[in-house]
């Protein structure tokens, strides 16, 4: 699995309407308290598709750190 931080909860909703737009499983959950970040929630994926998930946010202009 992979996380993908982001700095506000937009991020985070505009991002879970990217994955569903595009058929990817994901979750949404609360960032580890081992994990800095300045929101409170992220977006797991599957590691097989973090290349895939970073393209998508990228073309969509969506700021975000990934942790693995």
């Amino acid at each position: 699995m992979v996380l993908f931080l982001f700095e506000s909860t937009h991020a985070v909703i505009k991002a879970e309407k990217i994955c569903l737009e595009n058929g990817i499983k994901y979750k949404i959950i609360p960032v580890p308290r081992s994990i800095s970040s300045q929101c409170g929630m992220s977006v797991e994926g599957w590691s097989e598709q973090k290349d895939r998930i970073s393209q998508i946010l990228d073309q969509s202009d969506i700021a975000y750190k990934i942790y693995s």
